[in-house]
């Protein structure tokens, strides 16, 4: 049985959270020998600062991501300094690809405001996943993570590194393998 390696991003937990039968696709996540999920400091950081106020079947929606997060993470892994410098040539990438004739006029205007600090995250997730030879990254975020012009970004400086970008999946096609059809 051939395992894979997944990061899934922020908004994954929460989607997880809001799923109609979310139980049994955590259970069935959690009982898959053939996916090794790691959990990174930086995601779970952003978990915590979810809204405190926010309530779903009246429990706290921090409280419930986090409890998501905590059963199908398989390892943490910590943001580290080499990282941290990948995502940051990641953006400077991105930001001279963005600026190109190829995806300027393709992409929103909210898509050429974005600074390093909004897409920090993000990068940084790309860039441990890369390093650690992660798999899969799986994501909802299609204007960042997910877009064409970050994968380009990914490959084009982790080709300059001798790296392999991980293979960047939506949630739906992720989701889909653990929902029984009856």
């Amino acid at each position: 049985m051939i395992q894979n390696t997944y990061i899934l991003d922020t908004n994954v937990y929460g989607e997880l959270l809001i799923e109609p039968n979310s139980q049994d696709i955590i259970k069935e996540i959690k009982e898959d020998k053939t996916t090794y999920i790691f959990g990174i400091d930086i995601i779970e950081n952003e978990l915590k600062e979810s809204p405190v106020g926010i309530r779903i079947r009246r429990k706290p929606l921090r409280d419930m991501v986090i409890a998501i997060y905590e059963t199908i993470v398989d390892e943490k892994l910590k943001l580290f300094q080499l990282a941290k410098y990948l995502a940051s040539d990641y953006f400077g990438e991105y930001d001279k690809l963005r600026k190109s004739g190829r995806y300027y006029k393709l992409i929103d205007s909210k898509t050429k405001k974005y600074t390093e600090d909004d897409l920090r995250v993000d990068f940084q997730i790309i860039a441990i996943a890369s390093l650690k030879q992660v798999d899969v990254v799986v994501s909802t975020d299609r204007r960042t993570i997910l877009s064409s012009l970050a994968e380009d970004t990914y490959n084009k400086v982790n080709k300059l590194n001798g790296l392999k970008t991980p293979r960047l999946v939506k949630y739906s096609n992720f989701k889909n393998r653990y929902i029984k059809n009856e």
